[in-house]
């Protein structure tokens, strides 16, 4: 069984959390943020910030940590986590269906699998104190102590605006940009040296007025000759990393 590696450079987003503020309801919330989860683990980004922007940030950011906890975890391990009430609509999430999420019936040998407390969603408790094993044995339930290399999804941290402005790697998706694909060769050059952090404009637009002509040069517009008027923020990520995926392979 194959697990993916992480990227040899970092590839992260910067969202603000504004995006949340259109939502009514804890259901609109859940399924916003499991869009957001499913698209940036389906690219391998290693992690959204979040830009605390909003009047409701304090509650978002304690919603956004235990659905993103809770969505991480394998099912087996899913017991463990106390009940909250930020978690009532979690059955409604699109699975991330991370490789150490797919579970056999019977064990299989390249097998990753996460534990807690020697519970690793085997028959029998492991004596391990690491936080994953390799199964190397199907028939015995052999395995190996392993901290290895492998994608494991993304993480969160929350910031001042102020701070992803000072990153050397920003980059901004923008109508008003580049075109990604005639910058294939800039933006490669970009991530090779530093990793990228793309930053997707809040839902009141206007981001690059707000930031100055200095900026202009960080921008790229990911949807040419767009066919709607406005592309919603969570659109614009899975449009932008899906182009930056290609360029970067």
């Amino acid at each position: 069984m194959m697990f993916p590696f992480p990227r040899y450079k970092p590839l992260n987003v910067a969202l603000f959390l504004s995006i949340f503020d259109i939502e009514n309801s804890l259901l609109e919330i859940t399924l916003k943020l499991s869009f957001i989860l499913r698209v940036t683990n389906t690219f391998r980004v290693n992690k959204i910030y979040w830009i605390t922007d909003s009047v409701n940030s304090a509650k978002l950011e304690k919603i956004i940590k235990d659905i993103t906890k809770y969505a991480l975890l394998p099912p087996y391990l899913k017991k463990y986590v106390p009940i909250s009430r930020n978690l009532k609509k979690v059955g409604l999430m699109s699975p991330l269906a991370i490789p150490y999420h797919l579970i056999f019936k019977q064990v299989v040998e390249g097998e990753i699998r996460l534990g807690f407390k020697g519970d690793f969603g085997l028959k029998k408790r492991i004596n391990s104190s690491s936080k994953s094993i390799l199964i190397t044995d199907s028939l015995k339930v052999g395995y190996i102590d392993y901290s290895g290399f492998y994608y494991s999804g993304v993480k969160n941290e929350f910031v001042d605006f102020n701070k992803i402005l000072n990153f050397d790697n920003l980059i901004i998706a923008s109508r008003n940009g580049k075109n990604p694909l005639k910058a294939k060769e800039e933006l490669a050059n970009l991530y090779s040296k530093y990793g990228l952090t793309l930053l997707i404009g809040p839902p009141a637009g206007n981001l690059l007025q707000r930031l100055g002509k200095q900026y202009l040069d960080k921008s790229y517009n990911f949807v040419i000759k767009q066919g709607v008027l406005d592309i919603r923020a969570e659109e614009a990520l899975a449009y932008s990393l899906s182009i930056l995926n290609l360029l970067l392979s």
